[in-house]
């Protein structure tokens, strides 16, 4: 860690953990609470599919445009002005009675809760350089979030009702609110940040989206390295696909209980306290594509294998804890690698990128995976998608062993 880095004040450090971390949990909360309150209003199964799939469709069109206004206007400037309308969207909820209107509360939440962790990374990119021990703690209090943040969203929901669970997430959302108040106002221009850009005034002209931020996104997969981070973030992205859809589905349906369900879960989050705060050792040791292909591997094969572990709880939490594992531990690489290999003024469009990308396989693999279990039944759904991850994951493997794109650059 270099001398400018190590004068990082932790109150700056503590502003972007804050912010990174009730960001990156907000979509979880929803999951517990939107599902029931749709419940409620007795909306059939597949119109709460679509209503909840619809939280997906404003960060795949709009991520990178999100990064490119990121990049102009600060990270600090947008990522207040998204806490604001998330603290006050989720209030809404309680009080909409038809279902068009829930889905149009779903595209304006699932944008701002995207491009608020958009901000997020573009700050440890920027700021922290993406350096493995600052990501690392990122990737640390984001688990922490993700371990607490559904598990009392629903104990409000059970207590307070509606108003409860969706004043949490509203309240969750004023957390980022604080977290971004602790940073500077220049917190881009500081002396530990030698690479100083200026942010631009507000207009119509920043915030209008514009094809060209789209072309210089999409132009970064030309360079060989940043084709190799984002497919491997995609791909990592496929086993969180089959944990958010049909995982629970199986569990339940050979006899697990909700309770243990839950706590499958909580594992998860749990061992990625451990993953996130081991990347930086592991770095000592082994280069970060490897380490990359490694813990990719390791988090689509442990979400695979689940039907083969039947019912065997204590089987279950072993893989759910190794995956959980490996999914925080690689997420520093990922940030890490982005930071040093796009250029600066592209941090914040190489990291929409990368969310839009992660979009299209939250929205994709359950709706696949969905046909696949319809002809095949669902447990081979589960190998199915797997598998083909894994032998994807093999191809790129070769790719950059025969490219040598990391030749003597990590």
């Amino acid at each position: 860690m270099s001398a400018e880095l190590r004068r990082i004040p932790w109150r700056v450090q503590a502003g972007i953990y804050g912010a990174a971390a009730f960001s990156n949990t907000m979509p979880n909360m929803g999951w517990v609470v939107i599902p029931i309150w749709l419940l409620l209003q007795g909306v059939p199964d597949w119109l709460i599919g679509i209503t909840i799939g619809c939280r997906h469709i404003g960060p795949m069109l709009l991520a990178i445009h999100g990064g490119a206004v990121i990049d102009r206007l600060g990270a600090r400037r947008v990522m207040l002005f998204l806490a604001i309308i998330g603290a006050l969207t989720p209030l809404l909820y309680p009080i909409t009675p038809f279902i068009w209107a829930i889905i149009v509360l779903q595209l304006i939440t699932g944008l701002v809760d995207a491009l608020g962790w958009v901000g997020a990374q573009t700050l440890v990119s920027k700021v922290m350089k993406g350096d493995a021990i600052y990501t690392g703690r990122m990737s640390f209090f984001t688990r922490l979030g993700l371990l607490i943040g559904p598990a009392i969203s629903g104990v409000a929901w059970d207590y307070l009702g509606p108003w409860g669970g969706f004043g949490l997430i509203g309240l969750w959302s004023a957390g980022i609110l604080f977290s971004v108040y602790l940073l500077p106002r220049d917190i881009e221009q500081q002396g530990y940040n030698k690479d100083r850009v200026k942010s631009e005034t507000i207009t119509l002209r920043v915030l209008t989206p514009k094809v060209s931020d789209y072309l210089k996104a999409f132009k970064l997969l030309a360079l060989p390295t940043i084709f190799f981070v984002l497919t491997m973030s995609l791909l990592r992205h496929l086993g969180g696909g089959i944990q958010a859809s049909f995982y629970g589905v199986h569990l339940k349906d050979i006899g697990i209980s909700a309770t243990t369900i839950g706590l499958l879960i909580s594992i998860n989050g749990a061992f990625g306290l451990v993953g996130s705060l081991s990347a930086a050792p592991m770095q000592r040791y082994f280069k970060d594509h490897w380490l990359l292909i490694f813990l990719v591997t390791v988090s689509i094969l442990f979400i695979t294998i689940t039907p083969i572990l039947n019912d065997h709880v204590i089987a279950l939490m072993f893989a759910s804890g190794l995956r959980g594992w490996a999914m925080a531990a690689s997420l520093v690489f990922i940030i890490s690698m982005i930071a040093r290999y796009a250029e600066r003024e592209m941090q914040g469009r190489a990291m929409g990128l990368r969310v839009t990308l992660n979009q299209m396989t939250w929205f994709a693999v359950p709706v696949i995976m969905g046909f696949v279990a319809e002809i095949f039944g669902r447990e081979d759904s589960f190998y199915v998608i797997g598998f083909t991850a894994i032998i994807l994951l093999g191809l790129l493997t070769l790719w950059t062993y025969h490219r040598k794109i990391f030749h003597k650059r990590i």
